[in-house]
């Protein structure tokens, strides 16, 4: 994870101490490589803009950005590609480790327009690519995206996925994605280089491409956020901030109020976040699941589904049947018989009256 104290970016890492909790903190600056050519989103034209100026900041009210933004949840899958596989030696521990510590540093940097990510599943190409995935950044979005609206939809549903590759991408581009694409089936996604040895400058990448999935363009000279450079920079350099510019928010807001993306939403379920990811070419390592087909991420044939609290061999559990036990005054959730989702019980335990107690 990272902080900002003072105007400096700190990042706090693990020590690689077996059985132990330690963590190093130590100055960005100390890290990162001062010889490093800027690097570049692919992004040059927007396919979505807002028609009202951009406001300086010092025009901005003086709330909290979580105050100023209604919440939105993001359900968020990264895939990693077959070349990362072979840079990390097969070793899928590894990869995810680096995509957890990607994707808790872009949950921080997305606090401020009060936007909840969370990681619905990790998918790793570890035995081949589903796609041609190639150093075009341009042929392999789109290939991508086709792969997410006609292939893993039907899997697993979510709100936006970006691809991780190992490759080099052309050009000095690092990342690329659609403009105002979020919740779109085909156009929801990024594809981002792995091209940091910093966790935290990949993650700015990502947060980056999701940023313009939000509607959000290029930052223009007038923007600010309190630094050299935001998220939404075109190029990426030693000065990077990690956040949104007073430009970035009133697009994404702009795009919130016009464009109304849906699938953002809906509060995740409980079992919608995972906390040991799916790996594999598309299911896994442990693709003995006899109800899913590795090769398609889809069920079997016969299959009501694969996997899933209200799911047990390869069919739906009977609706009534409790999924997720009560905790404090929420109720018993149960399954309906017809998704394999725990879906939230929204009744809870009435209040006690003042002045009684609960034995």
């Amino acid at each position: 994870g990272f902080f900002t104290l003072r105007g400096e970016t700190y990042l706090i890492e693990p020590l690689k101490v077996p059985d132990s909790e330690a963590h190093a903190v130590y100055k960005y600056e100390d890290a990162k490589k001062k010889d490093e050519a800027p690097k570049k989103c692919g992004v040059t034209q927007a396919k979505w803009e807002s028609d009202e100026p951009i406001k300086k900041a010092s025009q901005l009210a003086a709330i909290s950005e979580q105050q100023r933004f209604d919440p939105r949840y993001i359900e968020l899958v990264v895939v990693a590609d077959h070349a990362m596989a072979t840079n990390n030696n097969g070793d899928l521990t590894a990869i995810r480790k680096w995509i957890h510590q990607i994707v808790n540093n872009m949950i921080v940097m997305y606090r401020d327009l009060n936007i909840h990510l969370t990681l619905a599943a990790i998918v790793i190409w570890n035995k081949k690519d589903m796609i041609t995935v190639t150093s075009s950044a341009e042929d392999t979005l789109n290939l991508f995206g086709k792969w997410r609206e006609t292939k893993y939809l039907k899997y697993r549903k979510h709100d936006n996925t970006q691809l991780l590759t190992g490759l080099k991408l052309n050009d000095d581009t690092i990342g690329l994605a659609y403009v105002g694409g979020m919740c779109d089936p085909k156009q929801s996604v990024g594809i981002i280089e792995n091209h940091s040895k910093e966790h935290l400058l990949v993650a700015a990448t990502m947060a980056h491409e999701m940023g313009h999935n939000l509607g959000m363009n290029h930052d223009a000279n007038q923007c600010n956020c309190g630094a050299n450079g935001c998220v939404m920079s075109a190029m990426l350099t030693e000065h990077t901030s990690y956040q949104f510019s007073d430009c970035s928010m009133k697009e994404y807001q702009s795009y919130l109020t016009k464009h109304n993306p849906q699938c953002i939403l809906n509060k995740p379920l409980r079992t919608d976040t995972v906390s040991t990811p799916v790996s594999g070419n598309e299911l896994l390592q442990n693709s003995a699941n006899p109800c899913s087909d590795p090769a398609t991420c889809q069920a079997r044939e016969g299959a009501d589904c694969a996997s899933g609290p209200c799911c047990r061999d390869c069919k739906f559990l009977e609706e009534g049947t409790i999924c997720n036990m009560a905790r404090g005054d929420d109720m018993d959730d149960y399954c309906n018989g017809k998704t394999c989702d725990c879906p939230r019980n929204p009744h809870k335990w009435p209040a006690p009256a003042k002045g009684s107690m609960l034995m």
